[in-house]
């Protein structure tokens, strides 16, 4: 799991992958809220949800193929 953040005296891809995905992650949320009706309190718990998904799949994925 080391590999994941920090490899060779830098961070390591893991991070970015991270990083990049929350990103888009939270812009493409609020174009979904702006373009659709939705309660906020919904709207967090399936981008909650959502994330947490996303995130378990990137983690899984470095794991799986780096460990």
């Amino acid at each position: 799991m080391n590999g994941l953040f920090w490899a060779s005296g830098h961070l390591a891809w893991g991070i970015f992958a991270l990083a990049v995905f929350t990103g888009l992650w939270c812009l493409l949320t609020d174009l979904y809220w702006r373009l659709k009706g939705i309660r906020f309190k919904r709207l967090l718990v399936m981008m909650a949800a959502g994330w947490l998904i996303g995130v378990g799949l990137i983690l899984l994925g470095f794991y799986r193929f780096n460990g």
